[in-house]
């Protein structure tokens, strides 16, 4: 009897949100059934018994930093552990550039669409502003170093708010839809129309060389493609 503990987390979630320590995938080979199943969400932790059948356990980290998860099963004769680590941080340390509220503004009752194991849609906003940020290298601009932007160099989010909270809804809708043209579907691409919209319309003050401000100089309108200097 073999017994392989599995883990699923995140790679970030930020202080306060909820997040689901996953060891659903968990299995014994060729066959059986754990006895008890474990989860400690933190090295400073106690393990937890969760449920043997589901083998997850919900969580809100409420500090920041790397944290160590172990998921523990057992038989009655054999225990076996596995741990992997997740980013907790701040919503400063996040710099999300747009928030829920922006997607209820638009969509009232959006968030009766968040996954179970989850409080928010903090997870599709992170990757809006993975997304964008990956759109601004590939577009070619670059800080005064030949560096890709960070998300630190967008020191106002306004300026970005609108592309990253219709990049978002896009995506949310786009999960959702399981069928051609379905409702899903056209408002996923309602709001991909709009993101592109609004990113053609942003104006961004960049700090291009890292002193953590952004001057009138520094910025680029993505529809032109320059830097502005005004």
């Amino acid at each position: 009897m073999n017994l392989f503990p599995l883990l699923s987390l995140e790679p970030v979630v930020q202080v306060g949100d909820k997040t689901r320590l996953d060891g659903s995938k968990s299995f014994i080979s060729p066959s059986g059934s754990f006895t008890a199943v474990q989860i400690k969400p933190a090295a400073s932790a106690s393990f937890i018994t969760v449920d043997s059948d589901n083998k997850w356990l919900d969580w809100v980290f409420a500090a920041s930093g790397t944290q160590t998860v172990t998921v523990r099963v057992m038989t009655a004769s054999v225990t076996a552990d596995f741990s992997d680590t997740i980013s907790v941080v701040t919503a400063a340390q996040d710099h999300l550039f747009s928030n829920d509220q922006d997607l209820r503004n638009h969509e009232a009752d959006i968030l009766k669409y968040v996954v179970d194991g989850r409080s928010s849609f903090l997870d599709f906003h992170r990757r809006a502003q993975t997304l964008i940020l990956k759109w601004l290298d590939k577009e070619g601009y670059v800080d005064i170093n030949g560096v890709p932007f960070t998300k630190a160099a967008i020191v106002d989010i306004e300026e970005v708010r609108a592309w990253s909270t219709f990049l978002a809804l896009s995506m949310i809708f786009e999960n959702l839809s399981n069928a051609i043209d379905d409702v899903f579907k056209i408002k996923a691409k309602k709001y991909e129309e709009l993101m592109i919209e609004f990113r053609h319309k942003a104006l961004l003050r960049l700090d291009v060389d890292g002193d953590g401000e952004a001057e009138n100089c520094e910025g680029i309108t993505p529809a032109y493609g320059f830097i502005a200097r005004r």
